[in-house]
């Protein structure tokens, strides 16, 4: 399609210079703002309060009015609801609320239950005390969203080194912009490190650098935490290398490999994984909970988000991941989650560990309860 005879090169033919273009802004605003002047002398409070409403509107609009993201799974949205005398923003995505983030003072309050109910990977902090000499003190959170329980963990625990690994690089993004993730990274500084990449890849390629590392150094257990790397956020092809806080390090030139330093073991791993309502599974087979006890210190332990189906009907897809890490793991506890505000289902946080930790709240399963095994 041609120009309309119009050229398009700036003070061609037909067309107007930049600086007509900018005197004339200057001139049109000139004359509003003399105008404005003089309405606020012949109405003062009129003209204030008129303009008063125009910013409390743009605000309350900037709160509460849906913001789209295009993700890889689909248009989320990000907006404001008031609960319970409380403004919180939320990311719904797939029909399902992912997250939600307290606005104001409480922003690092967990507004879901189960979130918080994720803190009972800590009582296993007597057990990895006796083995290792402290607690827990270096996890691996699955699923970021909006960061929910990393906020949570890593401000009430100022020790705590945590990796959080989210697929989705457009998660990552809202995570930072809307739900005070940059906000935490000033906080906590090197004590979260953030990779972009596929959770079941990352666990697979984490399992094979901790073999290639105790097979140099055979029973050797790390005592001691490395030091942290930072904040930055990496690509897929950073899983292939790890840094010196358990997480990937940058990408290595393909000319100049250095030596890369020891993969350490997790003490603990949180899996909080959907793709909408759906949990993520590849996460949820035998081949994958081999692969999340291959990361963990003896003794640490795996916990990760169950949720039923059909008003609390349906536990199928419960009892078959019971059944699942019982295939792997020693003991394997179901801690049920009351979440009366936000959830049509229930959910259930199910704890798995070779270790001798106990956990308040779970209750009790026999054989019957077992469901089918979950193979790749």
């Amino acid at each position: 399609m041609g120009n309309g005879g119009i050229s398009p090169y700036p003070g061609g033919s037909g067309g107007r210079s930049p600086l007509e273009a900018m005197y004339t802004i200057i001139a049109v605003a000139i004359v509003l703002v003399f105008a404005l002047i003089v309405e606020l002398w012949k109405y003062p409070w009129q003209v204030w309060a008129f303009f008063a409403c125009i910013g409390i509107l743009g605000y309350l609009c900037m709160r509460f009015w849906p913001h789209m993201v295009k993700t890889a799974q689909g248009r989320a949205f990000i907006y404001t609801v008031l609960v319970e005398g409380r403004l919180v923003r939320v990311l719904r995505l797939g029909g399902v609320y992912q997250s939600a983030t307290n606005l104001g003072l409480h922003w690092a309050e967990p507004v879901f239950a189960y979130h918080r109910a994720f803190d009972a990977v800590f009582e296993a902090d007597r057990e990895l005390a006796a083995r290792t000499g402290h607690g827990v003190r270096r996890v691996l959170a699955l699923g970021g969203g909006g960061f929910a329980w990393p906020k949570h963990a890593l401000l009430a625990r100022p020790d705590l080194i945590m990796c959080v690994v989210e697929i989705d690089p457009k998660v990552i993004e809202c995570a930072e912009g809307w739900f005070y993730v940059e906000r935490l990274k000033k906080i906590v500084g090197k004590r979260l490190h953030i990779i972009e990449g596929d959770g079941r890849a990352y666990l697979e390629e984490r399992a094979e650098r901790i073999a290639q590392t105790e097979r140099v150094l055979p029973g050797e257990i790390p005592g001691e935490l490395p030091s942290a790397e930072g904040s930055s956020v990496q690509g897929p092809s950073a899983v292939s290398s790890v840094g010196s806080n358990g997480a990937p390090s940058a990408n290595e030139s393909s000319k100049e490999r250095k030596p890369r330093p020891r993969a350490h073991r997790f003490d603990a791993i949180v899996n909080d994984t959907f793709t909408g309502k759906e949990p993520v599974r590849a996460l949820a087979t035998v081949e994958a909970a081999r692969a999340v006890k291959d990361c963990l210190t003896p003794g640490g332990v795996y916990a990760t988000n169950v949720v039923s189906r059909d008003d609390g009907q349906d536990l199928t897809f419960l009892r078959d991941e019971v059944a699942t890490l019982k295939q792997v793991f020693t003991y394997v506890y179901v801690l049920p989650v009351d979440e009366p505000v936000w959830a049509g289902e229930d959910n259930y946080i199910v704890l798995a560990t070779d270790g001798m930790a106990f956990f308040d709240g779970t209750i009790p399963y026999d054989d019957d309860f077992l469901g089918t095994v979950q193979r790749d």
